[in-house]
């Protein structure tokens, strides 16, 4: 057996670095969120930090609004900012990391799928509809919809961010906004409308939380989430081609199950099981199957993903 080639190889390790990052980044969420700070203070802390790190790239690009318009900067900024990044983090006080590593990625890939079909004429083939069945099953046990015993309103709030995570994703495909500078409008925009009501209304912990937790929280989530893991993902892309770039994020289902039990020591069951592989399998499915001549959903989910 011949050896892989080296760019391979190096595309395999900064996929793998990607992916272990978006999933670690949930089960950080829920280690925050179950010991010494709120979902208000991690919200800050991720959109704080990124904004910082980001905003050379609003300073030299501004925040496209010849082509988004106010309205379009506003549904990026709801859409995968400050709003969903607290839902999210709320959601994970009673559901299981497993569950948003699911639901979350699984829920966005269908309905942009629907959107897809819907706004822009993409063709849904079978391998797509196949992978839309399949992420709908594995998602309706995590959902306690299929006779699970432990869906909690967790589990409904990860459903809703997932078709929040597919109208950004709508927004980012309609105004073509490359990878990096969608972060950035994302992280500083919401930085500018959440910091001012989180100091001045909401509820924090950070006064009382050890040093240690709040920066391993800030690094983590302002600054490998949304710089490193963007990085990485644009380069396992130019290494591997954008179908199996594209197709390699389906993993993360499986990767935070296994992360929150060996970190958080959550349980997993069979049934846990299957429904993370049924998603995973699925989200490759609908990333994976192409019509003939023409990728029309590639484009969609490579830049969700790497954007993530």
């Amino acid at each position: 057996m011949s050896p892989l080639p080296k760019e391979r190889v190096l595309g395999l390790v900064w996929a793998a670095s990607a992916i272990a990052i978006w999933s670690g980044s949930l089960v950080m969420l829920r280690l925050g969120v179950t010991t010494s700070l709120n979902a208000y203070d991690l919200t800050a802390l991720r959109i704080g930090v990124a904004a910082l790190v980001l905003a050379p790239v609003i300073c030299r690009r501004g925040f496209a609004l010849d082509r988004l318009g106010a309205r379009g900067l506003l549904a990026m900024v709801a859409g995968f900012g400050a709003p969903y990044i607290l839902l999210i983090s709320l959601g994970l006080g009673t559901a299981p990391a497993s569950a948003a590593g699911s639901l979350n990625p699984g829920v966005m890939a269908v309905v942009s799928v629907l959107l897809g079909w819907r706004l822009f004429g993409d063709r849904i083939g079978p391998a797509r509809i196949v992978g839309v069945v399949a992420i709908l099953v594995g998602a309706s046990f995590f959902a306690g919809l299929l006779g699970a015993q432990t869906a909690s309103v967790g589990h409904l709030i990860l459903i809703f961010t997932g078709m929040m995570w597919a109208g950004y994703a709508l927004v980012v495909r309609r105004a073509g906004i490359p990878a990096l500078h969608a972060t950035a409008i994302v992280a500083v925009g919401s930085a500018i409308l959440y910091l001012p009501v989180y100091v001045a209304a909401l509820p924090t912990q950070l006064p009382v939380a050890p040093v240690l937790d709040i920066v391993m929280q800030a690094l983590f989530q302002g600054v490998l989430v949304s710089v490193v893991a963007v990085f990485a993902f644009n380069r396992s892309s130019e290494l591997l081609g954008p179908v199996v770039g594209a197709t390699l994020p389906a993993l993360i289902p499986l990767v935070t199950l296994g992360l929150g039990v060996v970190t958080l020591d959550e349980a997993a069951g069979a049934r846990d099981l299957a429904s993370a592989t049924l998603i995973g399998v699925g989200v490759a499915l609908t990333l994976a199957g192409r019509a003939p001549g023409r990728w029309p959903g590639t484009a969609l989910f490579k830049r969700v993903f790497r954007d993530a």
